[in-house]
């Protein structure tokens, strides 16, 4: 029986790579706490402002949407406890 030296090496590469994936594979599906802020585009507290208040807080920022002419909303997120 003849082994293929370069197969066996493939091989062990692609087994430790895929126990290497799993091992760093989160234990379960995150919880998240979804918040909803608002400010204004022109004048008053700016979106942006608020934004970067909350993402210093731990949120991440999802999305942002204006509505009207000077004022918007923007979704943010962060793993629930």
């Amino acid at each position: 029986m003849k082994i293929d030296i370069k197969s066996l090496v493939l091989g062990a590469l692609l087994a430790i790579v895929i126990f290497v994936s799993v091992g760093a594979a989160p234990d379960g599906p995150s919880a998240w706490e979804y918040k909803v802020v608002t400010g204004r585009v022109y004048g008053g507290e700016k979106l942006e402002t608020v934004i970067n208040n909350y993402v210093a807080q731990g949120w991440h920022f999802i999305s942002a949407s204006g509505v009207g002419d000077s004022s918007g909303f923007a979704v943010m997120r962060r793993e629930r406890n």
